[in-house]
């Protein structure tokens, strides 16, 4: 038990605590209690009782957990919870500790992570080039580990509660004209690109949900496309491996959309052309396989320069059809749910600066407000 003992300076309160040095040496620290002298002796023995308490647990917990290194913790944690989260996931938690982690981190022991030790973490990645979306993915995993050795009394406080959370930049959002999309249409027919182009287009679905439409997903007969399945780029030791996935982005983004022309010749003239491949996925190369997502993004990119046109993500595709969506007059309830938001805000936050129309109908309501109220008596 560590033992102390009050002191009086300067008519204030001080805290004496006897500690041991990990080497074995014995020394004294200080703390300011923050307590005059005057009427507050009971408050500081208080104080003092805490500091002891709480130094005693610091203390056992060293001893019973003495030198866990940081690193190896964060690893440990990653395959304790292989089993419960997705191999993509698996993929990433463990790129972030091998790649970046590591390199940064070192042998670091994990009761010396203080909160600055954390925010400094974040400014290299920052620095690394990492994106802010990426940053938070790290914040994510560090908030577990901490929470878990917490949990585990390996440490007594948890550094990441006082870290603020990296905020996300969100890319303002960029996209094609009518006239823009119509050209793109045009040029983009007959490439390898024109099927997974148009369908992100039209409906303004991810690049994952685009590439992960399977034929079974797709119903002729009823007319309709069902989005219930993804597939991503991930890392599976230093390497960038294909992941499908029966997951989307988020419980909304599961949907039913309409067929219709003249996605449904293209559609059909593309199974005719691959069936002899079998096919799992809509969006496939040459032989069948599922197109990669990193090489459509570049081939999407190459396309837009050699042809003159405007560079725009690929995600972008998405937001133009939001935007022609909302050109059409659109309500943006149903813009959300063809979209797959998961609330209007999401789509208010996003796209509601190209709705001229409602902004018009608010003056209109504001011009006439005094109409719409009933007059009062006098």
């Amino acid at each position: 038990m560590i033992t102390g003992r009050l002191v009086e300076v300067n008519n204030q309160y001080y805290a004496i605590l006897n500690l041991k040095h990990p080497d074995g040496r014995r020394l004294q620290k200080r703390f300011d209690l923050e307590l005059p002298v005057l009427n507050n002796k009971r408050r500081a023995q208080e104080k003092l009782q805490e500091l002891c308490a709480d130094y005693t647990r610091r203390q056992q917990a060293e001893q019973n957990h003495p030198n866990v290194i940081l690193l190896d913790f964060i690893e440990r944690w990653i395959e304790g919870r292989k089993s419960e989260i997705s191999p993509s996931t698996y993929r990433n938690y463990q790129h972030m500790a091998e790649h970046h982690m590591r390199n940064y981190f070192g042998e670091i022991q994990l009761r010396e992570v203080s909160y600055q030790t954390i925010e400094d973490y974040y400014q290299y990645l920052q620095k690394q080039g990492l994106s802010s979306t990426t940053i938070q993915h790290h914040h994510m995993l560090l908030q577990s580990v901490f929470r878990e050795a917490c949990k585990r009394e390996i440490i007594l406080r948890n550094p990441i509660e006082f870290v603020s959370k990296p905020k996300r930049q969100r890319p303002k959002a960029n996209y094609y004209s009518e006239q823009e999309a119509r050209q793109l249409l045009g040029a983009i027919k007959g490439t390898k690109l024109e099927l997974p182009v148009t369908l992100a287009l039209a409906y303004g679905l991810r690049r994952s949900e685009v590439l992960g439409l399977r034929w079974q997903d797709i119903d002729f007969e009823n007319q309709t496309l069902l989005v219930c399945h993804s597939v991503i780029e991930g890392i599976d030791d230093g390497k960038r491996v294909v992941c499908q996935k029966d997951t989307l982005k988020q419980a909304a983004s599961y949907r039913t959309l309409p067929l219709f022309e003249p996605i449904i010749t293209l559609l059909q003239e593309e199974w005719e052309h691959k069936k002899a491949l079998k096919p799992v996925y809509v969006c496939s190369d040459r032989y069948g396989d599922v197109m990669k997502p990193d090489v459509v993004t570049h081939d999407f990119q190459k396309f837009l320069a050699e042809n003159g046109m405007r560079h725009i993500r690929f995600h972008d595709l998405r937001h133009s059809c939001a935007s022609l969506l909302i050109a059409k007059h659109t309500p943006l309830i149903q813009v959300q749910h063809w979209l797959g938001h998961s609330t209007m805000i999401t789509t208010a936050d996003l796209y509601s600066h190209l709705d001229s129309s409602l902004i018009a109908e608010c003056g209109e309501g504001i011009k006439n407000f005094e109409d719409m109220n009933p007059q009062t008596s006098p």
